[in-house]
């Protein structure tokens, strides 16, 4: 691959690198504020595990092109400075509800997913096939974890709304938007999937 085309793909998959890494910090605290909650923590894990994995395989494939060296000068220009103000507060700790961390959660991983989309695209437009496939399987794994998020939310509101305010809710209400067939179609909702059906290993 021309030497130009090598500096294209690099760039984009260094830029993955930051924006995984900026998104594994908020993951990990998550997983021990829930350990009162066994099907959250154990999703959790299981995005913990797979964005660590996508680290060390966007690392792997920048050794492979010869990029490495580069890396932590894109680390310092800061997530923010590269994708964004919203990405600036992906790793925002917060204290209100925890479908609030969720919903955060799922605005990382959708900026994950486009961005990947773009990776994917750069790399085909410049002949590197195993970045395309790296970026496809990254993306892949990444909507799963989204779709598990879209299914979790719903009960997750209820379920904090009656700690946060000490109130009876209407179980059923998260069950009707589980339910929604819309929400089906968008997300992948399943209402039979368990949260160990769609942990990411």
């Amino acid at each position: 691959m021309p030497e130009k085309r090598v500096e294209v793909v690099s760039q984009y998959v260094s830029d993955m690198h930051v924006l995984e890494s900026h998104i594994l910090k908020p993951l990990q605290r998550q997983v021990s504020q829930t350990e009162d909650q066994p099907d959250i923590n154990r999703a959790l894990q299981g995005y913990v595990a797979t964005t660590e994995r996508h680290i060390a395989r966007l690392e792997e494939r920048l050794q492979a092109l010869g990029s490495q060296d580069g890396l932590a000068d894109r680390a310092k220009q800061g997530v923010s400075a590269l994708f964004g103000l919203a990405a600036g507060a992906i790793d925002t700790v917060r204290t209100h509800p925890f479908a609030k961390n969720l919903r955060d959660d799922y605005t990382a991983g959708s900026l994950a997913v486009v961005s990947y989309v773009m990776l994917r695209t750069t790399a085909l437009a410049c002949g590197d096939t195993e970045s395309a496939q790296l970026a496809e399987t990254h993306m892949d794994d990444t909507v799963k974890m989204l779709q598990w998020i879209a299914r979790t939310i719903p009960t997750q509101v209820v379920r904090d709304l009656e700690r946060e305010r000490d109130v009876e809710l209407k179980a059923e209400a998260a069950n009707q938007v589980i339910n929604d067939p819309k929400l089906r179609v968008l997300y992948g909702s399943q209402p039979d999937d368990s949260v160990a059906q769609t942990t990411i290993h």
